[in-house]
């Protein structure tokens, strides 16, 4: 055998050798802080405390991205519910948002959370409907069942004026620029503007949650 004919017999066997070991590798994904998700400085104080991975998702009910990720989100949060668990929070970056995020915290003060989010982003999104005013917020309200006192009562109430304080903070705080964005655990922020879509933005979620659970 010739010096030739070993180094091509060698040549084989080294790219077989290395094609086996690249098969048994796990797939990496490489998505870059500063890219595709962002540190969070200083990190920001969760409310979960049962040891799973808090997600907050940042929405405005008339965004049409938001519409789209909404069933996709429940989705992957539950089939993640062992590891994390979902907080809502409409961003406020502007005056115009407030009063969307006014509804939603007068439907949780009310108890028909549950009915009402994906009510509202059907009637906006699916129905045409835009709420601009107190009395077309009223109106679907009271399509839910809500009485217009009870209504009248909440929507302006002095808790509800101070959660949505506190949403316009915390939008300030997580240093979002749009929506929807999704926080992990208080230190990072991912969002379809930095993924460039929604099916990159999952695997980012994916990611960080491994990342998160590595460090438990």
């Amino acid at each position: 055998m010739n010096k030739r004919t070993i180094f091509m017999a060698s040549l084989v066997l080294l790219l077989s050798w290395s094609s086996i070991v690249l098969a048994e590798q796990p797939e990496q994904r490489a998505f870059v802080e500063g890219l595709e998700y962002q540190l969070i400085d200083p990190p920001q104080a969760t409310q979960n405390d049962d040891g799973r991975i808090e997600i907050v998702e940042l929405f405005l009910y008339a965004c049409p991205h938001c519409n789209v990720l909404r069933p996709k989100l429940e989705a992957w949060i539950k089939k993640n519910s062992d590891l994390v668990v979902l907080r809502r929070v409409p961003a406020i970056v502007g005056a115009p948002w407030a009063d969307q995020a006014r509804a939603f915290y007068t439907a949780k003060k009310l108890g028909i959370l549950d009915k009402s989010h994906n009510a509202l982003f059907k009637s906006i999104h699916e129905d045409g409907e835009q709420y601009a005013d107190d009395e077309s917020v009223m109106r679907f309200f009271v399509g839910l069942g809500v009485k217009p006192e009870d209504f009248i009562k909440v929507f302006r109430s002095p808790e509800v004026d101070e959660k949505v304080s506190q949403a316009r903070i915390l939008t300030v705080n997580y240093g979002i620029r749009g929506v929807p964005a999704i926080i992990i655990n208080g230190k990072y922020r991912t969002a379809q503007y930095f993924t460039g879509s929604q099916e990159k933005l999952f695997e980012v979620l994916d990611m960080l949650i491994e990342k998160e659970t590595s460090t438990l």
